[in-house]
């Protein structure tokens, strides 16, 4: 175990270094320089004096050649120095610091609530194959996929914050709120509506995805066998069916880890929620590179972690993994 985990963390390494190139080639094609941002925010102060922006240029190295920038930056990142942000003025690897908790809770708990919703309708949909249960969950799924997220979000917050008034529109807390349970439960009411929304809108697929691969198995020999010796229902469902339908649905929901970071830019400039998303969405419309190649480079390590948890489960779930490994 310990030998195969090295050798796909190994693995990871240069796709990590190819991913870190492409991102920072792309970004430093994008149009305009940090320096742009600076004279939309004080104009005045930077258009009429030139020797202050070579000064500028020199300091932010802007004018090295490409190949020069990437392995300056390189160099940076392993030493654990991220630059600066040229929108909030402050060091990138503080702002990811501060902003990185609020979207490990959003997204941690919109991964679980799709699970939740996702894991026992799609068992029940293959268990109740062609009844009026799947044909339902089968056309709510289409219609799931088929929605775009942001439009899901403004639609929640038309319904159970304008109409209803169930649950606030945006932010994350109410100011001057104190007390452990208090804060908690104020903290919960920001949180329902962003999560549940982000995870909702992956259980559509995810419902397909364990339908499908548990279908597959119900049809094999073993099954039939296990039903005619008399083995209760859920003891079949769970013990054999599901457990060797596991590799699928372990590939597409580890692998659906990264759209949960994705897609909590979107959710979270909807919410106004202030997490890594939000801040790569400002990083990137404010020309910000160091800061939107880190919040980039940090989704692209989301991917790879992702990849090698699923490689990890699928050992732990598929003795025929272990078996194999050890034959060859």
């Amino acid at each position: 175990m310990k030998v195969y985990f090295l050798k796909r963390f190994l693995e990871l390494i240069p796709i990590f270094f190819a991913i870190s190139i492409i991102i920072f080639v792309i970004m430093n094609s994008m149009p305009g320089d940090p320096l742009l941002q600076m004279r939309m925010q004080n104009p005045r102060a930077m258009a009429n004096d030139p020797q202050r922006m070579k000064e500028l240029r020199e300091y932010y190295r802007l004018d090295d050649p490409l190949p020069l920038k990437y392995f300056t930056w390189l160099k940076s990142v392993i030493t654990g120095d991220l630059g600066y942000s040229s929108m909030y003025k402050t060091p990138v690897i503080d702002l990811i610091a501060s902003r990185l908790p609020n979207t490990l809770i959003l997204t941690i708990t919109a991964w679980l609530i799709g699970l939740a919703v996702a894991l026992p309708i799609g068992i029940l949909s293959a268990v109740k194959k062609y009844s009026f249960f799947d044909y339902t969950t089968t056309v709510f799924a289409f219609i799931g996929i088929s929605l775009p997220s942001f439009w899901f979000a403004l639609i929640a917050i038309i319904i159970f914050s304008v109409n209803l008034k169930w649950l606030p529109v945006s932010g994350m807390a109410t100011y001057g709120v104190t007390g452990f349970w208090n804060v908690f439960a104020d903290r919960l009411r920001y949180l329902i509506l962003p999560a549940a929304v982000l995870g909702l809108v992956q259980v559509a697929s995810w419902v397909r995805y364990i339908r499908t691969s548990l279908l597959e198995v119900l049809d094999q020999d073993y099954v039939r066998t296990a039903y005619a010796k008399g083995v209760p229902d859920r003891k079949v469902i769970i013990k054999h069916a599901l457990k060797n339908a596991m590799i699928p649905i372990i590939t597409i929901i580890a692998l659906d880890i990264p759209y949960f970071f994705g897609g909590a830019l979107i959710i979270e400039t909807v919410f106004s929620w202030p997490g890594m998303g939000r801040l790569m969405y400002q990083a990137v419309i404010s020309s910000d590179y160091n800061l939107a190649i880190s919040c980039l480079m940090f989704l692209a390590i989301i991917t790879l972690i992702s990849n090698l948890i699923a490689d990890l489960l699928y050992v732990l779930v598929d003795p025929r993994i272990r078996m194999g490994r050890k034959g060859a």
